[in-house]
């Protein structure tokens, strides 16, 4: 995501935000319009509603009665900490979203942090502690900052181990990975999932949860007494409607992720970025600091994401958003590595 700005004396730069996770071709032509010229405008909400979770559930493979909608991602883990704050730890696995983690501690009675292991996977083998007892596990797929999903081993390892098991696909359109199979396999997985990242729908947020019947009737009862907002439902309605479109922008958006790995690799004062699943790359500074390093990307008009998990420092998490962007960096890369 670009966007132009005047300096001093108006001349005029392009700003790149290479710290932002939304798509950043934004909503898709067919969404916009839904928005504008909706031929549901007078259908009631509860009726939209009903209409996006069939279609969500048609999709999933399960029949409505699996599907509990919320006013996007945070509302969602919201309603899961609350109906669980009296059942056991909600435990969380960093290094991860530090701002998922403080959302969860915010609503939640009692969290506990069960740390990654050094290649960030879960440490559920017999070889480690059993997990807190009657805990529901809180999990990225593909996990932000690391872009790690998880295996299939790991999630049956942790079905055994929690109570419940919540795994969030917010990044999972870049993967073409995702874990829903095991929803319809599992009493005790709850799937996360939003049109809020891949369809660029942060301004009318809209997410659900795949849950089984049992599960998505104790869930539902924490939502907003309001319900659902109708502009959110409308831009899901019209999301789904426009698939092929909203995958066209994600491809282009991994093919530049590729590029940008290609790139970054060939610099000395940063290493090799992890592998990644998701649209962005996290990297560690080998020259300097991220400190030294950042405030002068960001004099150069280039915006990346430091990290501030404790667990990597020093690394940043950088969104692949246009060529022009991933050359921008590059050289601003090299320029500011010329003053240490």
């Amino acid at each position: 995501m670009s966007e132009r700005w005047s300096s001093i004396g108006s001349f005029e730069s392009t700003r790149y935000r290479m710290d932002v996770l939304a798509n950043p071709y934004g909503p898709v032509e067919e969404i916009t319009d839904a928005l504008s010229r909706n031929p549901d405008w007078h259908a009631a909400a509860p009726d939209l509603a009903e209409l996006l979770r069939l279609r969500l559930a048609a999709r999933a493979g399960v029949s409505s009665n699996w599907v509990v909608l919320a006013n996007g991602v945070d509302e969602l883990h919201m309603m899961i900490a609350r109906w669980r704050s009296d059942h056991g730890p909600m435990v969380i696995f960093p290094p991860s979203d530090t701002d998922l983690e403080r959302w969860i501690v915010q609503h939640a009675s009692q969290t506990e942090r069960v740390q990654r292991l050094r290649d960030f996977s879960l440490p559920v083998g017999p070889e480690f502690p059993r997990l807190p007892r009657g805990g529901t596990a809180v999990l990225l797929s593909p996990n932000d900052p690391t872009g790690t999903v998880m295996s299939v081993q790991e999630t049956v390892r942790l079905s055994r181990q929690c109570s419940f098991v919540v795994i969030d696909e917010r990044h999972a359109a870049y993967s073409s990975r995702t874990l829903a199979p095991l929803a319809r396999e599992f009493e005790n997985l709850i799937l996360v999932q939003t049109f809020e990242t891949a369809a660029s729908l942060a301004a009318f947020p809209i997410a659900w949860a795949i849950a089984p019947p049992h599960l998505a009737h104790e869930i539902v009862r924490y939502g907003r007494p309001s319900g659902i907002a109708r502009m959110s439902l409308v831009a899901g309605l019209a999301a789904l409607g426009a698939q092929d479109e909203v995958q066209q922008t994600v491809r282009r958006v991994m093919v530049e992720k590729g590029r940008l790995f290609r790139q970054l690799r060939k610099l000395s004062m940063i290493s090799p970025p992890y592998p990644s699943w998701a649209n962005f790359l996290l990297a560690r500074i080998e020259r300097g600091t991220s400190a030294f390093f950042v405030p002068r990307l960001r004099e150069r008009g280039i915006e990346v994401y430091e990290v501030t998990d404790p667990l990597l420092p020093n690394h940043l998490r950088i969104s692949a958003i246009s060529p022009s962007a991933t050359n921008a960096l590059k050289q601003a890369l090299i320029d500011a590595a010329l003053d240490l």
